[in-house]
């Protein structure tokens, strides 16, 4: 049994797999263990026995862009330890359509899915593969990537994406997003080809689940003024004057709204009286202007058509329990949401549609909590030691820093900055500083953060808000590269996509610094969805569960961008006294190693790296 499992075993990883294998006989499993303990190869191989009995399993990742990442360790598996299984990194529509090309960059899955509905019958790439396609040679390979699948569909001249629909049929193994699980309308096209009651789920990254905004929407100031624009060029005036209207009362109403601030919105009171016909009235125009778009081949997109159905939408969900119709001011404009707080009640649901699941994570502290939160009652929880210590990790609690209270102030964001470039000074390495919130990081950037930095030799890379995908791969690769010389310094928020779901190993990054604990702004936001988790689960947990445990798993996630390894080493600062509340809560070699020390006396802390090089 040992020698099939493909490296050499770290302290705890079979004796994890056969506790999965034992458990999910008759339960559920959740399983926390630390960066670097190697999850995804210890689950796995746990369900080799389930996979080779002919059974199948479905892994789910945060993103699209994640699905590649099983797949690459079942390659790893069918090479090292013989395991003849085929597993399929599938992607939507989007990334997959041929098609699609011909009508401009940065299509949306709607845009691409229309797309497809009006041309599949007269598509050349499908009609190809409607002939027929050898599938062996894709047998033969097992471990079916996303670009694999694209370049050899592409060389074919057949459709990707319904490739992957019969690649389907023969997959062992299917790695896809959270949405094609979750999402009813999106999960029936797996179903059909992959049943879920025979096979087990996989959801990687699990402490994701509970911020899922399951049937959300979003339109802004943006889509309205697009939409009366395009009411007005087909010369519908009903709709201009509807959607002028509705555009007036957001403004009379919100426009006081400050950033990052939030109110309650009736749709009710944004739309004339006898909206309903109107309503429908615009909803066919934006779909006649879709099809006109598409039959120039154009994108078949519509503003009109968006603002529409997010009223029709906003309209059906007044009222109901867990669902808050949200407007709120970002960089400047205004954003009317459509937010669904009902993870649990939605999600308990998905659950049973599986034989078992297998939820997994660095950070799910505390288990019940998470259990409850995301629906789940029978599961067996498996909590793995972390293998870091002092040689691995410095870690220090700074008492006199704190970002506290509604706003940063001038003194204590001039504090923080002094504080980060005496550690810069000290380290000498690719160093993260992660902020609370935009908000604090703004500040710090306003008080010299920057030139501070470069006064030190530091190289800076900030996330900001508007950054593509692209754009903050760019800029990721940019601070890497200059792991040899630690010079880099990287500036992101806690929650944001270089503070989780990013490696960083080796010497890429080996210090971080928290700016204050990243707790939800109070706004109206905040507090609706602490008053809907106290219905829940009463008023002490639903504060916890809403508002606590998720800033401090943000900031345990941060933390561990640094510890991808048992040979890595990291300083990590703290810079907040309140993380000494929370300590239950934090990773356990932080509540192990954590150090008290002042803002001032940073310059003197001590590296891992200078006791014992690993």
């Amino acid at each position: 049994m040992e020698a099939r499992f493909p490296y050499k075993p770290r302290r705890h990883q079979l004796e994890v797999a056969g506790i999965i294998r034992e458990q999910l006989r008759r339960r559920n499993v959740v399983l926390e263990a630390p960066t670097g303990f190697g999850k995804t190869p210890v689950v796995i191989y746990a369900l080799l026995p389930f996979l080779e009995r002919g059974g199948r399993v479905v892994w789910t990742v945060r993103t699209g862009n994640e699905t590649d990442r099983p797949v690459e360790e079942f390659r790893v598996f069918r090479e090292r330890s013989g395991v003849k299984l085929v597993a399929l990194s599938l992607r939507g529509k989007r990334d997959m359509c041929l098609l699609a090309r011909r009508f401009g960059d940065n299509l949306d899955y709607d845009d691409v899915s229309y797309i497809c509905s009006r041309e599949k019958n007269r598509c050349p790439y499908y009609r190809r593969l409607r002939e027929g396609v050898n599938l062996q040679p894709f047998i033969d390979a097992g471990a079916l990537t996303y670009t694999y699948v694209y370049e050899k569909a592409s060389a074919l001249g057949v459709c990707p994406y319904f490739l992957q629909r019969e690649l389907l049929k023969v997959a062992d193994v299917v790695a896809l997003s959270y949405n094609y699980v979750v999402d009813e309308g999106m999960s029936w096209s797996i179903r059909t080809v992959f049943p879920f009651k025979e096979s087990i789920l996989v959801v990687d990254e699990a402490h994701n689940l509970q911020n899922l905004n399951l049937g959300g929407d979003t339109i802004t100031e943006g889509t309205m003024e697009r939409a009366y624009s395009e009411a007005l060029e087909i010369g519908d005036s009903d709709s201009a004057e509807l959607v002028r209207y509705t555009r007036e009362r957001v403004k009379e109403k919100y426009s006081g709204l400050q950033e990052e601030e939030s109110e309650v919105f009736d749709p009710e009171e944004l739309l004339p009286q006898g909206f309903e016909d109107t309503l429908e009235n615009a909803l066919r125009s934006g779909e006649a202007i879709r099809e006109k778009r598409f039959r120039e081949g154009k994108r078949p997109q519509s503003s009109l058509y968006h603002f529409a159905s997010f009223f029709k939408a906003a309209v059906e969900a007044e009222g109901i329990d867990g669902i808050a119709l949200v407007v709120e001011r970002n960089n400047g404009r205004l954003h009317l949401s459509i937010w669904d707080m009902r993870a649990g009640e939605i999600l308990s649901e998905v659950w049973k549609s599986f034989k078992r699941v297998i939820f997994m994570s660095g950070t799910l502290t505390p288990l019940e909590a998470f259990a409850e939160t995301v629906g789940l009652e029978d599961y067996y929880p498996i909590s793995v030691p972390s293998p870091y210590d002092e040689t691995n990790a410095s870690v220090y609690l700074v008492r006199d820093l704190t970002t506290r209270g509604e706003e940063l102030s001038d003194e204590m964001a001039e504090k923080y900055v002094r504080a980060i470039a005496k550690t810069l000074g000290r380290v000498r390495r690719n160093t993260a500083v992660f902020t609370a919130s935009y908000r604090i990081q703004n500040k710090l950037l306003e008080k010299g953060l920057v030139d501070t930095a470069r006064s030190l030799g530091y190289t800076v890379f900030l996330e900001r808000r508007e950054m593509s995908g692209v754009e903050a791969h760019a800029t990721l690769q940019r601070f890497k590269s200059l792991a040899e010389t630690g010079s880099g310094l990287l500036v992101a928020p806690m929650g944001g996509r270089f503070a989780e779901g990013a490696d960083y190993p080796g010497e890429e990054l080996m210090c971080v610094f928290l700016v204050g604990v990243p707790f939800e702004k109070p706004t109206t936001k905040t507090r609706l969805y602490i008053e809907y988790y106290q219905r829940l689960y009463g008023e002490e947990k639903g504060r916890l569960y809403a508002y606590v445990y998720p800033a401090i798993r943000k900031a345990s996630q941060a933390i561990g961008r640094a510890l991808r390894g048992p040979r890595d080493q990291a300083v990590i600062v703290l810079g907040d006294y309140r993380y000494q509340h929370y300590m239950p809560l934090m990773p356990d070699y932080v509540r192990e190693l954590a150090k008290p020390i002042t803002h001032d006396t940073l310059d003197s802390i001590e590296p891992p790296w200078e006791r014992i090089r690993l």
